[in-house]
């Protein structure tokens, strides 16, 4: 199936004026995996009861309106991996598409929506459990963000999560998984000890440094090209309250700040601080028809106005909210489901002062070629991965993503385009500013010397994702391919096997 944003439009106006189960996406031909999907559905059906929905009476709901607008032949909730084994025989059986739902924060029709086949919605398989003794939680695939936040919370505990609440831990966990708690812990992928995982012909298996070291290795950054991952078992620690602080600044004030922030991820006494995050955002507010620079500060400590923050402190702001809470309160927030089509893009860059201030440049010129597009709101952020990030990518055998491979840089600088807006009129419009936006960014950055292979795969838009592995390098690349052959000999969750959502490794 056709990955291309720019064929969405055309992928959505066909499903939405034929029965989606009836159509082959790729041609426009009659699908016969209609009728096995169907089937499946039927047994599904039978199968799950209350956990089993079809479309015409099933109010499910999903963050990005690209996906809420496909339609799957039917929806099914498992509430345990034995039950996902039985979802995935019948689905195998019959040979029907499907697409696995986690948090849902994927932005590619088919990533966590089937179009046309059967969304497995992992929303029941949500548990946190505390281990005793251990400093582990058991964490169900289907959780979010703020559930593991909010369950561990209630103990003085934490783990490496995400920045924003409703993100799936699943998806989030095997593309990498970047976090607050990045500069003392690393990754989410580099804190998990166990995986438990449904494989391609069903079976239940656990991954860990001792038991399936291969297959352990491959979901620390291999994404969903291995199986259904129904629990992940990951590393929690003590935690109190954090500060966090939103800080906004005049355009005049923007080359300071940029000097502050660079000198904050770069010098080696203030990175050092473990506790520190800052993540630096550059957006357009349509309503004042103006760009905002803005700064989220994040420490780890329930300290107001930490010193690592001092210089940076000293420029004077539009604006500023601050706060000690739990990590939860931080990550909150509400958004509307399904109503906002959203576009990323990523890259990543060795550190340049001078590349700060001329990719703030190129996404000006960009967005402003797009500003009447309704609902528009694009951003340009940016945060490190420091040497104490990078240094844990090599605890228990090392993780897939290529990156503790590119000593002695002291950091990467993770640029994300970000973009929301409201009407699938605009899509191809917000699409060509975005490849616009990277395109020039690539190679402002090779011309600079700048330039690094790895782009993170959470972040990367649809024109991206068969460039991502790549960025591994091509020892890890063939590890990688050799061990999805021998665990999935089928393909089922290859680009021409059942789940050809997300980013597909073969």
């Amino acid at each position: 199936m056709s990955r291309a944003f720019l064929s969405l439009a055309f992928l959505l106006t066909l499903v939405s004026a034929t029965q989606p189960q009836d159509v082959d996406l790729t041609s426009g031909a009659p699908d016969p995996l209609s009728a096995n999907c169907h089937k499946a559905c039927s047994e599904l059906s039978s199968a799950f009861g209350s956990a089993f929905h079809w479309p015409s009476n099933d109010n499910f709901s999903i963050w990005d309106a690209k996906q809420q607008e496909v339609h799957p032949a039917c929806r099914v909730e498992p509430s345990s991996a034995t039950e996902v084994s039985k979802i995935l025989d019948i689905l195998v059986g019959h040979w029907c598409y499907f697409s696995v739902k986690g948090g849902g924060h994927s932005r590619n029709a088919g990533d966590s929506n089937s179009v046309g086949g059967v969304t497995v919605d992992l929303d029941r398989l949500a548990d946190v459990e505390v281990l005793p003794h251990a400093n582990k939680a058991r964490v169900g695939g289907g959780a979010t963000t703020i559930q593991v936040y909010e369950a561990l919370e209630s103990r003085n505990l934490s783990f490496v999560g995400g920045r924003v609440g409703s993100v799936g831990v699943g998806g989030f966990t095997l593309g990498g998984g970047t976090s607050p708690f990045s500069n003392k812990y690393g990754w989410s992928l580099d804190n998990v000890y166990e995986y438990e995982v449904v494989l391609a012909n069903s079976t239940i298996t656990t991954a860990s440094e001792t038991h399936n070291p291969d297959l352990y290795f491959a979901l620390r950054g291999g994404g969903n090209n291995f199986g259904i991952v129904t629990a992940f078992t990951v590393r929690t620690f003590a935690q109190g309250p954090v500060y966090t602080s939103m800080t906004t600044y005049s355009a005049n004030q923007s080359s300071q700040v940029l000097d502050k922030v660079y000198d904050l991820h770069t010098n080696k006494k203030l990175a050092n601080d473990k506790e520190m995050g800052y993540d630096l955002y550059y957006t357009y507010n349509s309503g004042g028809d103006e760009f905002i620079l803005s700064g989220m500060q994040r420490y780890a400590k329930p300290i107001s106005n930490p010193p690592v923050f001092r210089a940076v402190d000293q420029i004077p702001t539009l604006s500023r909210s601050t706060n000690v809470g739990p990590m939860s309160q931080a990550a909150g927030g509400t958004e509307a489901l399904g109503t906002t089509r959203h576009l990323f893009a990523t890259l990543s860059i060795s550190p340049s002062r001078e590349f700060f201030s001329e990719g703030l440049r190129i996404f000006e010129e960009e967005v402003g070629s797009i500003k009447s597009v309704p609902g528009l709101v694009p951003n340009f952020i940016t945060y490190p991965i420091q040497r104490n990030a990078i240094t844990a990518m090599r605890q228990r055998g090392g993780n897939a993503l290529g990156i503790d491979r590119d000593d002695p840089l002291f950091f990467h600088e993770v640029i994300l385009i970000s973009t929301a807006w409201s009407n699938s009129t605009d899509d191809a419009a917000v699409g060509k500013m975005t490849e616009n936006v990277i395109g020039r960014l690539n190679a402002t950055a090779q011309d600079m010397g700048i330039a690094n292979r790895y782009k993170y795969m959470n972040y990367a838009s649809a024109e991206q994702v068969s460039s991502i592995f790549a960025g591994y390098g091509d020892e890890n690349v063939q590890k990688l391919k050799q061990i999805q052959r021998a665990v999935d000999p089928r393909g089922i969750f290859t680009s021409k096997g059942l789940w050809r959502g997300f980013v597909k490794l073969i």
